[in-house]
């Protein structure tokens, strides 16, 4: 990838650590100005290679096929050396680093104080991430133009999508919104260092990635780390509904808060009441700084209005009015996979698509949202296993099979905690004749089409990792 400042070697060295085991034969560039981390990428004379490593990838298998290519210069780990011959690539610049991935963020940051952008932004949660980094984006992109907001595309939060997309500035771009997410302890602080954010927003606390921070407090500690690395003056946005964040975020010093909620608990400085379920869309009245705005989107469940009223927050520390930012939202387009609507009139059902992931706080959000604007229609939920939930995954699938119980007239379940999701429902009193499970497309598809689905919900969701949407042709 192309970048617009070039960095010297020195500033490599020096920012990432780093040390030269091959300097190269004189030829090689001391100046570069694209840097690449998929060896499959067209790359120039003046690039750099970071062989990063995952779980299911090793760039360092892939460093010799790059020099072949032509490129100059890559960034290896110290055990490259050990579990490799450089012995042939004494016209190449190799540069040895404790860990890949540390040293792509340290390039980064580096590269990110090259530029004076006029608001920095990090959001991270439990849910919301993406929906509200996309409404935050529609809203400035409408203010300022396009070229000068640049966002993390899909759900690129972490220690490799945040740099990549920081290594993407241009001398056009004037705010930077990215979506931070974790799933291991050190995660948001490494992210939130890297960036230094002006605004940082934290939508909620919730059980998400449980296998590695256990509890509720673990979730709150990791994200909290975004907090510790705000700078004085900065602001803090938070879900003041949310008890955990409510309770440990009075003040700050030195930080300003600004919170958004339904009033039901600390009072929140944008308020959001009056909410009127439609067809199409829901009618909202949002109070802020003692005015009134109504509002009329697209959103339907209350986890999406929090989105929206974090986003219109964080629009207006930057300079769009709430009534801009209502505006222009006003017919914002759900990302894929979450709660997204698909009526099909030859089909006779409405098919909700909320399959980018799962968790138990999303599931119940998902179903009130059903519940809410779907109350006369038959519901029939396609679930897969929540993923990520360490020893609570029994029990928490054992609650979700009690919570949706009362939400259900068919369920079709794929995972290995169908026994769990049963025992939860036959608990609560559900008929286990309307209980499918599956684990074959073609299984799937002919208990489902057998199913009076006229006049019904169908909703899919279920953990990233359980693929439900190849059950279904979304796009159709």
């Amino acid at each position: 990838m192309k970048i617009e400042y070039n960095l010297t070697l020195d500033e490599i060295l020096n920012c990432t650590g780093g040390k030269t085991v091959m300097a190269g034969d004189g030829t090689a560039p001391l100046v570069f100005n694209e840097i690449f981390t998929d060896s499959r990428e067209e790359f120039s004379k003046h690039s750099i290679f970071i062989a990063l490593k995952g779980k299911t990838f090793n760039g360092e298998d892939f460093v010799g096929a790059v020099f072949k290519k032509g490129a100059p210069c890559a960034i290896v780990s110290w055990n490259f050396l050990e579990n490799y011959d450089i012995g042939g690539y004494s016209d190449k610049i190799i540069i040895a680093v404790d860990d890949t991935t540390d040293a792509y963020g340290s390039i980064a940051k580096m590269y990110l104080n090259r530029f004076s952008l006029k608001i920095k932004i990090a959001i991270t949660g439990s849910c919301g991430k993406t929906t509200t980094k996309d409404m935050v984006y529609k809203i400035l992109s409408e203010k300022y133009g396009a070229q000068a907001v640049l966002k993390n595309l899909y759900n690129f939060n972490n220690l490799i999508g945040v740099p990549k997309t920081i290594l993407e500035l241009n001398a056009n771009h004037e705010f930077l919104i990215l979506e931070i997410g974790t799933n291991k302890k050190g995660e948001i602080k490494k992210l939130s260092e890297i960036i230094s954010p002006d605004i940082g927003a934290i939508i909620n606390i919730g059980k998400s990635h449980l296998l590695e921070f256990k509890d509720l407090e673990g979730v709150l500690e990791e994200k909290s780390a975004l907090v510790s690395n705000l700078k004085e003056n900065s602001y803090l946005v938070l879900n003041a509904d949310d008890e955990m964040l409510s309770k440990k975020y009075h003040t700050v010093p030195g930080i300003n808060i600004l919170s958004f909620g339904f009033g039901q608990k600390r009072g929140a400085d944008i308020v959001c009441g009056n909410i009127e379920y439609k067809k199409d869309h829901t009618g909202l009245t949002i109070g802020f700084k003692g005015k009134k705005y109504s509002a009329n989107v697209k959103l339907k469940g209350d986890h999406l209005i929090y989105d929206f009223l974090c986003a219109l927050l964080i629009g207006y520390i930057c300079g769009a009015g709430i009534d801009f930012g209502i505006k222009a939202l006003e017919n914002f387009d759900l990302p894929d996979g979450r709660m997204q609507v698909i009526n099909d009139a030859a089909k006779e059902y409405v098919l909700i698509n909320d399959t980018y992931n799962s968790n138990p706080d999303s599931l119940k959000a998902s179903l009130n949202s059903i519940n809410a604007y779907y109350p006369d229609k038959k519901k029939i939920l396609v679930l897969g296993d929540m993923l990520e939930l360490g020893d609570s995954a029994g029990a928490e699938h054992f609650n979700a099979g009690r919570e949706v119980a009362n939400s259900a007239d068919y369920i079709f379940y794929k995972g290995d905690y169908y026994n769990n999701v049963k025992e939860g429902l036959m608990e609560a009193g559900f008929d286990i004749n309307k209980l499918f499970l599956f684990d074959d497309k073609d299984i799937f598809k002919e208990k489902f089409l057998k199913l009076d689905k006229k006049n019904s919900i169908v909703l899919v969701k279920g953990s990233r990792g359980m693929k439900l949407e190849k059950y279904f042709d979304f796009n159709a």
